[in-house]
């Protein structure tokens, strides 16, 4: 099993941001109401433990996630991937944490355990970071605004 791990700061109070990486909060971003998946459905209203959500990528199978751990409180929650589609991993387990970094800026942390099936470690681990950069500009761009863009270029 591998783990691949990828954070960031934002100039943003953490709640600002958790409200985008929250359990119901991916269906607010572009990514998952249309741009890099066709649709989301959830499987209730309430964020608890044993919730499911539906991901459907264009032209794919659907992504089955279940929320094993959360805690709201410490905006942190951990899922499992029930059904991968077709993702080239199996035994997907994730991880998403928020941390104040004082009033107005807190850190982002999202990281997956996984086995690769079919490729190797590297180019799955090449494939999830470009999706979760492309999720993590998305809500820079939605907490800092434009200005947003040029920091997070230079990087």
């Amino acid at each position: 099993m591998a783990t691949v791990t990828l954070a960031r700061k934002f100039a943003a109070p953490a709640d600002a941001v958790w409200q985008y990486v929250r359990w119901h909060g991916v269906a607010k971003l572009d990514q998952y109401s249309g741009d890099f998946f066709e649709k989301i459905e959830f499987d209730g209203d309430v964020e608890k433990v044993g919730i499911t959500k539906t991901i459907h990528p264009f032209g794919g199978p659907p992504i089955l996630e279940r929320l094993e751990e959360l805690n709201a409180e410490e905006r942190t929650y951990r899922y499992r991937l029930l059904d991968v589609g077709d993702l080239p991993v199996t035994d997907y387990r994730g991880y998403v944490r928020v941390t104040p970094a004082g009033p107005d800026a807190c850190h982002l942390k999202i990281e997956c355990d996984y086995t690769a099936v079919g490729v190797t470690d590297a180019a799955w681990a090449q494939t999830w970071t470009e999706m979760e950069t492309n999720l993590m500009d998305e809500i820079s761009r939605l907490v800092e605004g434009p200005a947003a863009d040029a920091r997070n270029a230079a990087v």
